[in-house]
């Protein structure tokens, strides 16, 4: 199927027409979106002005899409974006996708939800199979001629990519795993150190995260 992607300029006055079209969507549980729907979200601009619509994020390409009568579309040029709410939650555009924005003092913690796809593969004999990553995904993002699909294929896996990221001394640091969490706080290793084998924190869960976070950000008052 060809794949027909329509791109929206962001503007304040041909953004307005996402509150007066949009409606209620069906569209619900997909893995490739981080919301189990598409809410009505509030998107605040540099310009200072405000629009709502109804939203989602897909996780694999990193892109806001959004409901638009009955098609779906893509928000081009995040950089025309100051701030998105989604369901109670803060995102801000950071180079071509949207990060979540968890904590802001004197460590600033930012979520970048990411997962990338891997194919289950064929059988090649012997209970082998063969796998390749990405192979044959397709956005799924189509506009006025036939129903929409926002679904992935059935033997696609979808694996979590998620990468936390800290404001340190303006600028931004990743983050997966303790190792790397210890090496931007060198200075505070210590304390870190004890903090997260006292608490078993793991680097999985996005909460143990924050309290880890947290912690740190009380070291440098």
């Amino acid at each position: 199927m060809k794949r027909i992607k329509h791109f929206f300029c962001i503007t304040i006055l041909a953004f307005a027409a996402i509150s007066a079209d949009a409606q209620s969507d069906s569209a619900t549980d997909l893995p490739n979106f981080l919301f189990p729907r598409f809410t009505r979200c509030t998107i605040k601009f540099k310009s200072g002005d405000s629009k709502t619509g109804i939203i989602n994020y897909n996780i694999i390409d990193e892109e806001v899409v959004f409901l638009q009568g009955d098609k779906y579309m893509v928000l081009d040029n995040p950089s025309a974006i100051d701030t998105i709410y989604m369901d109670n939650r803060k995102f801000i555009p950071f180079k071509a996708a949207f990060y979540e924005v968890v904590l802001t003092g004197t460590v600033s913690l930012f979520i970048q939800h990411k997962s990338i796809i891997e194919d289950m593969g064929t059988p090649t004999g012997y209970g082998a199979t063969t796998k390749t990553s990405n192979s044959q995904y397709v956005r799924q993002v189509y506009g006025p001629i036939g129903s929409s699909n926002l679904s992935i294929p059935d033997n696609l896996k979808i694996t979590d990519n998620t990468t936390y990221w800290v404001r340190k001394d303006s600028s931004m640091e990743k983050f997966i795993n303790k190792r790397q969490f210890l090496k931007i706080f060198k200075d505070k290793e210590k304390e870190l150190n004890k903090f997260i084998d006292s608490n078993s924190s793991n680097f999985k869960k996005p909460d143990d995260v924050v309290r880890l976070c947290n912690y740190c950000a009380g070291l440098f008052k």
